[in-house]
């Protein structure tokens, strides 16, 4: 029996070992109540047995584009079908990319009753989902002043690394009109699918907290540096994995605990769900964290600037006052 709603992941071959792991995670740790689906992007039948095994819903439409796209690969194009009408037989989709961990209750994804994501990384802006030599030919700058006149390219620009998305808006004109922009402006585009996403939900999403799409890239021997670091994280529900460090690395802070779900993904559904239900007061704990750490780092910030300004202007000065710094 389908239920309301459902988590969907995207993968193809490649990263189809990597599904597991989430989809386990999402059971046992995100006490996700609603229904698993697979999109499956060019995976032979064979392949997908673990899944159909597990009442996972498995939906493998043909691709949106038989080739990458400035280096990227066509199953991340596989996310246009989270916006087709097929997805409406359920009520709202939660999608998560393949590399993250979750680590507590995931379920107020809910909450929002219209399209919702997280602020991109360091709060990047439209013109950043953009190739950066884009404007270097003639074509490139004709295309990214048309983008200039449709939005703001300075406004701020969400992450599609965790949505949420309300399937009464799906329909086949949406769904074409993320192929057509993707054919139209894929020659300027850096971030291809983001910045598309950005496009078609350009100020009509709703900002998630951060603690589920919580930006991770920090080795073993950062951790161990800045212990900070793992205060900051320590509240998370979902660990999302943005730079070359993935949670499969073994230089990963979180490597051991992703294989460690991995290996226990053969049990899936089959076990308990604890996963961790924060309340206000853990969650209050958390941003009082992150935001002593920000302000650390921006103090420092700027008494690094203004040490570089006090070291032109005048050496003696600068090497006065360095002694009373530790």
């Amino acid at each position: 029996m389908t239920k309301q709603n459902a988590l969907v992941l995207v993968s193809d071959l490649n990263y189809l070992e990597r599904t597991k792991q989430v989809f386990y995670a999402a059971h046992r740790y995100g006490n996700w109540e609603g229904d698993y689906v697979l999109l499956a992007c060019d995976i032979p039948h064979q392949e997908l047995q673990w899944f159909r095994d597990r009442g996972i819903e498995i939906l493998a439409p043909e691709a949106v584009i038989g080739r990458k796209v400035n280096g990227w690969p066509e199953v991340i194009f596989h996310k246009f079908f989270l916006l087709h009408p097929m997805m409406k037989k359920w009520n709202k989709i939660v999608y998560l990319d393949t590399d993250v961990i979750i680590l507590r209750d995931i379920n107020k994804f809910l909450k929002f009753n219209t399209f919702a994501a997280c602020v991109e990384n360091g709060g990047l802006n439209l013109r950043g989902q953009l190739l950066p030599d884009a404007a270097h030919t003639e074509n490139g700058r004709m295309l990214i002043k048309e983008l200039g006149n449709a939005y703001n390219l300075n406004a701020t620009a969400f992450n599609v690394g965790a949505m949420v998305f309300n399937t009464a808006q799906n329909s086949m004109e949406l769904f074409e009109n993320a192929k057509e922009l993707l054919f139209k402006y894929e020659k300027i585009l850096k971030l291809p699918e983001q910045a598309l996403f950005n496009m078609l939900f350009y100020r009509k999403w709703k900002k998630i907290n951060q603690v589920y799409n919580d930006y991770f890239f920090y080795k073993i021997d950062d951790i161990k540096s800045h212990y900070h670091l793992k205060l900051v994280k320590s509240h998370s529900r979902v660990l999302h994995f943005i730079g070359p460090i993935k949670p499969w690395s073994k230089d990963c802070f979180y490597y051991d605990l992703w294989m460690e779900n991995k290996a226990s993904a053969d049990g899936f559904p089959n076990i308990a769900q604890i996963g961790d239900k924060p309340g206000a007061i853990t969650n209050v704990q958390r941003s009082l964290i992150r935001f002593g750490m920000k302000c650390k780092m921006y103090i420092g910030h700027f008494s690094w600037l203004a040490g570089q300004k006090l070291q032109s202007f005048s050496p003696p000065a600068y090497v006065f006052f360095k002694r009373f710094l530790p």
